[in-house]
């Protein structure tokens, strides 16, 4: 449809309907639309392109989007970063708001609660192509993002294991700022979070 090819691959309601103005029932229309899968709907107000218009959707783009304020962490940010070797489908994302998950025909998102106070500390706005940006964790704060949440390790030994297994290359493990791993440290004030900075110091393993 030639309407829909002027659009960007992700697009909010006002920007369909905006395609859609010569049509006399844009509503009707678009229910057409998602029944044939010229375009899907992630969640209200909020849409993709269908495959045949080859304008592939960023999940990253999207998951800022869903819910907010929020900004992509955890696994997935590392990936971003290409710390981590695994592929990841499930999109975690933190927030201000209550936690929450969406189950979506384009994946699975994410959102974990995060304290006011520690919420702005190490995030970024970040490029991603086709003049978009997200928010999203620094290294630094999607590591820790994660390590806050591992209660359950109570010595270096067991931090250390951790890291072990989420296969962090030594090298990007090296590149972490120091001073903003202690300023959210400061901010989440957890066990967990001095486990880590003390193995960090101690050149990991």
């Amino acid at each position: 449809m030639k309407g829909l090819i002027q659009l960007p691959a992700e697009f909010d309601y006002n920007l369909l309907l905006h395609a859609l103005k010569y049509y006399k029932k844009p509503r009707d229309k678009i229910r057409g639309l998602i029944k044939n899968k010229d375009i899907l709907r992630v969640k209200k107000g909020l849409y993709v392109l269908g495959k045949e218009y080859n304008k592939p959707y960023n999940k990253y783009i999207l998951a800022n989007q869903i819910y907010g304020p929020s900004y992509i962490t955890g696994q997935s940010a590392l990936a971003f970063w290409n710390m981590i070797p695994e592929r990841v489908e499930l999109i975690i994302s933190m927030t201000t708001k209550r936690k929450k998950l969406f189950e979506t025909p384009v994946g699975r998102f994410s959102y974990l609660y995060c304290h006011k106070k520690v919420f702005n500390i190490g995030i970024k706005l970040e490029h991603t192509g086709d003049q978009k940006r997200i928010l999203i964790a620094s290294p630094e704060k999607a590591l820790s993002d994660i390590i806050a949440t591992q209660t359950q390790i109570s010595s270096e030994k067991e931090m250390k294991e951790f890291l072990q297994l989420m296969r962090l290359e030594y090298g990007d493990i090296k590149k972490l700022d120091s001073s903003l791993l202690e300023e959210i440290k400061a901010g989440y004030k957890r066990q967990s979070m001095n486990l880590l900075l003390n193995c960090l110091k101690e050149d990991y393993v």
